[in-house]
């Protein structure tokens, strides 16, 4: 049986980032770059002006208008000393200004402008190739786009990037005793809730979940299921079944159809059926059945799993330190994940640590980590929390 340590490190082993794909950049948001993405003309391309107001020829505080610029509009006459013309934020810049005198400091009698105030050579210019120039890398490959990065592409004037796709995950509940959410509960039946709660930590992590209909505990089915999402998905995550049962088939139908299975059981609480596999080159977790398991089981080894597929080092969730506010107990030998609130940088346990009471997860801000050797541990002592992702910290990082 593999440590928590050694059970991510075969997951994450064979894991590769998939092939970069070209995006729309309507697509783009929250992928990782695969290229660099260079300014191919100077931003601006042209000298405007920051502000409305007047373009001058000279520095007098008297010229005549000659005539004006909008943005979007080219001025097809140069300034002379003693010239000047009505400009408009973002228009260019006439050939021979000097300076720029917003509105509010000019007074008009016609044909000729009057300036008040200190003229300034540059004022309100905006010059050619400010904001960069061509050739220069503003995106570097690697970078994970949000939406202002998103913007900035958009600018360069890049309607498609080149990134690693959202992977596709499939998801797989099953056992006999699941009914879907519209159905009614009949005697020994429970609803089909982790899956949908998989479904939505596979869009938070960035990928695209592929829901399968509710596989019974029959081997056959469950190996169909298998074969026919195999070609369609980039990983495969199932639900139940993981432990070595009766009614348990993953991992014999898995080893049926030539998987590779490199674990099978890890050292922790809860989440100890969990297992890993290749088939056909593509990465299967299975998770327990146990609400808790599933989705703690998720968060520790497929949240990491997704992040490699995506161009990451296999990030999974973000540790604090905190301290003790009650005292805590566990079995030897075991990595505890116990479910956790934080108040400041003290830690309480979240009520019962039964893996079937899954409202703990919803009200808890995280997972206290007990490593192996610890059997208690009293209030005050310094521990890990892995905090939910959509937990804000607010005690000391780990």
């Amino acid at each position: 049986m593999l440590t928590v340590a050694q059970a991510l490190d075969k997951i994450l082993e064979g894991a590769t980032a998939l092939a970069p794909q070209r995006l729309p950049i309507e697509q783009a948001l929250g992928r990782t770059l695969a290229e660099d993405v260079v300014a191919r003309e100077s931003h601006p391309y042209f000298a405007s002006s920051a502000m409305d107001g007047y373009a001058l020829g000279s520095l007098e505080p008297v010229c005549t208008q000659i005539g004006s610029v909008a943005a979007g509009q080219w001025p097809d006459f140069p300034l002379e000393p003693g010239q000047c013309c009505r400009i408009f934020t973002g228009a260019p810049l006439p050939q021979g200004t000097v300076a720029v005198v917003p509105q509010e400091e000019a007074r008009a009698q016609s044909p000729h402008i009057h300036f008040s105030g200190d003229l300034q050579p540059g004022a309100h210019m905006r010059p050619a190739g400010q904001h960069f120039d061509a050739g220069q890398t503003l995106l570097g490959a690697g970078c994970q786009l949000n939406s202002a990065r998103i913007g900035l592409a958009a600018l360069l004037g890049n309607p498609h990037l080149l990134c690693i796709p959202a992977p596709r995950v499939a998801l797989i509940s099953t056992g006999d005793e699941l009914v879907e959410l519209d159905q009614p509960l009949g005697p020994a039946q429970v609803r089909n809730s982790n899956i949908y709660a998989m479904q939505a930590q596979v869009l938070a992590c960035g990928g695209q979940a592929v829901r399968l209909p509710i596989v019974p505990d029959q081997p056959q089915l469950l190996r169909q299921a298998l074969l026919d999402c195999l070609d369609q998905v980039d990983a495969i995550v199932t639900c139940g079944g993981a432990s070595v049962g009766d009614h348990d088939h993953v991992q014999t139908v898995l080893r049926e159809l030539g998987a590779d299975l490199q674990l099978w059981k890890v050292a922790m609480r809860p989440g100890k059926p969990l297992g890993y596999a290749r088939l056909g080159h593509k990465p299967v977790i299975a998770l327990p059945g146990n609400p808790v398991s599933c989705y703690v089981g998720f968060e520790l080894f497929v949240r990491p799993l997704l992040d490699r597929l995506q161009g990451g080092p296999g990030r999974g969730l973000q540790v604090i330190e905190a301290q003790l506010a009650q005292h805590v107990q566990k079995k030897v030998g075991l990595r505890f994940f116990m479910r956790c609130r934080l108040q400041e940088d003290q830690v309480t346990l979240a009520g019962s640590q039964d893996s079937h009471l899954f409202r703990s997860i919803a009200e808890s801000d995280g997972l206290l980590e007990l490593a192996e050797e610890v059997q208690a541990l009293s209030v005050g002592t310094p521990v890990r929390v892995l905090l939910w992702p959509w937990v804000r910290p607010t005690a000391k990082r780990g």
